[in-house]
């Protein structure tokens, strides 16, 4: 196997459940894409990079605009653009169909039963779908819980469409509980081009004659169990045993299988055993990964749920192993005697809470990785009206090459601590993407405001992304936002913001805009934005505090 994920329990020497992972550089960019394309609507492709576009005549698409413009203008659109695109005609609504329906995300029960319908209608749409991704049911959904769908009526429809589903490549299913066999055997039979296969399970078991152990040639396989599967117990399960027939199949009938995920998101529930992967490098972590040096991607889960990580761990690995590993996610400890800490490039430090504490150990972790360029980090901050600066400004001076900076602080992150982290975006000139998600309050200022200030302190960023965080909404998610900058065509300064915002308003229901909004950074800048978003926050303020007094007021009486 040229490269392989496994995610699995806790091993004896780290002392909690972890997983492993790897994968190829082309999973890679599309996590990256998928990143930054997260507004979708289920018709749309995840990606911004269409296939092959045909066209229906050979000749040219818009006028006298040759068909190879229109292809490169295509692969540089977001989803949406490229389906208003497709609206302007007929001939290019044809040939940009590739495009359109290349990947097909059914993020909820109503998306599923929607588009289920559609295609059993227009049977020839499925034929241009590579990408298939099922969720009914889903956890995730918002802006509101997902509708019940039943999620027999799914397979049957999937059942249906199967034989037209000629190119599929991929397939994810995402709901409570396996399908029936019959979907499985029905891809396995009718898709040939099936390649890449990911499915949730619940909480029946596992049928060790099942279809979905019988497929060969794959290059892909996740096996993941649900988030929210109910336990009786803090305790650990005993890892159950995997059937035969997917080692069987994983070992013997997939030669170039490239990516494997085992993992569990209730580990107080369901847990899985994974040593026959072992065995295969005799039998220990260390072993397993010096056997294969091909792994760009290594992930360890950590559930800080019920415990932190201790301030050290023996993970001692060979000189000669991971030459090749470019991704980690995990925990920074991990990575105090990486061999080859100069090959890392992407580090995702979201699996717990980092306390100011532990900064200067964290900051010597990342001092170490001289050619780190996307970073992912979880705060906590325990006093927002403390001056952070230091604590901040210590991150981002460690790893002066980023070129990607997520920062996430979940709890009450106010203006203060706001003005202390963009104020040290300056000791990161390359950076190109920040993207902050913090915890929301009613009194925070707009969105935009926050994404001009990033522009402000920041002028060569490209895009910032903004997701403020409830736990009491779906998804915890109160409100989001994307904003690509648009430079000056003469000047090469910020001159607009392409906005896309979404979230649940304070009054009312959810709400959804796309907007464009121009500045100016030069002397002189006009401040009139300012002032309106100024009046608008008092305007809130006011209202939040007026319905607190009739609150109070209809209390005491």
């Amino acid at each position: 196997m040229p490269s392989l994920v496994v995610q699995d329990r806790a091993t004896a020497e780290l002392a909690t459940r972890s997983s492993l992972a790897a994968t190829t550089p082309a999973a890679k960019a599309e996590k990256r894409s998928r990143r930054k394309s997260s507004l979708k609507t289920f018709f749309l492709p995840v990606t911004t990079k269409s296939p092959v576009v045909v066209s229906p005549e050979g000749t040219t698409v818009v006028g006298s605009l040759p068909e190879d413009i229109v292809r490169e203008i295509v692969d540089r659109l977001q989803p949406n653009d490229i389906l208003s695109f497709s609206l302007t005609s007929t001939h290019l609504r044809r040939l940009l169909l590739p495009a359109l329906y290349d990947t097909v995300v059914l993020k909820s029960s109503r998306a599923c039963r929607t588009a289920l319908l559609m295609f059993r209608e227009k049977r020839y749409l499925c034929r241009y779908i590579r990408k298939l991704a099922v969720r009914p049911n889903y956890y995730l959904a918002w802006p509101k819980p997902d509708d019940y769908l039943e999620e027999e009526w799914v397979a049957e429809m999937l059942i249906g469409l199967s034989d037209d589903l000629t190119v599929l490549n991929t397939f994810d299913w995402d709901a409570l509980e396996l399908p029936p066999d019959r979907l499985w055997d029905s891809l396995s039979k009718r898709c040939p081009t099936l390649k890449s296969i990911s499915t949730n399970i619940g909480r029946k078991n596992l049928d060790p004659d099942s279809s979905l152990f019988q497929f060969r040639g794959l290059t892909s396989f996740s096996l993941i169990a649900r988030h929210g599967l109910p336990s009786t117990s803090e305790l650990l399960p005993i890892p159950e045993d995997l059937p035969d027939a997917f080692w069987d199949m994983i070992l013997n009938r997939c030669p170039d299988l490239e990516e494997l995920a085992i993992c569990t998101f209730s580990p107080t529930t369901r847990l899985f055993d994974i040593d026959r992967i072992m065995e295969v490098s005799e039998g220990t972590l260390s072993e397993f990964l010096e056997g294969h040096k091909g792994l760009k991607y290594l992930r360890f889960l950590w559930n800080f749920r019920h415990f932190m990580s201790p301030d050290s761990i023996v993970f001692t690995l060979p000189s000669n192993s991971l030459p090749a590993l470019t991704t980690f996610i995990g925990i920074y400890q991990q990575l105090a005697n990486t061999p080859n800490p100069q090959t890392i490039e992407t580090l995702d430090l979201t699996c717990e809470p980092i306390y100011q504490s532990r900064m200067t150990a964290v900051c010597s972790i990342l001092r170490g990785l001289p050619n780190l360029t996307s970073l992912e980090i979880w705060v906590h901050l325990f006093d927002s009206d403390s001056d952070h600066t230091h604590f901040f400004h210590s991150i981002m001076e460690a790893c002066p090459k980023l070129t990607d900076f997520h920062f996430m602080c979940t709890n009450s992150f106010t203006a203060k601590p706001l003005k202390q982290l963009l104020s040290g975006l300056y000791l990161l000139p390359e950076l190109k993407r920040f993207s902050l998600t913090k915890g929301h309050k009613y009194f925070d200022e707009p969105m935009l405001e926050t994404a001009m200030k990033v522009v402000r302190q920041a002028p060569k960023v490209k895009q910032v992304n903004l997701r403020w965080a409830r736990e009491r909404c779906p998804n915890h998610l109160k409100q989001e936002g994307s904003y690509d900058v648009v430079c000056h065509e003469e000047t090469g300064m910020p001159c607009a913001l392409n906005v896309v915002e979404k979230g649940i308003a304070l009054v009312g229901g959810p709400f959804f805009r796309q907007y464009q909004h121009t500045f100016n950074l030069g002397i002189g800048q006009s401040t009139e934005w300012q002032k309106t978003v100024s009046q608008r926050t008092r305007v809130v303020r006011k209202r939040v505090s007026s319905m607190l007094s009739i609150r109070q007021l209809a209390l005491t009486e």
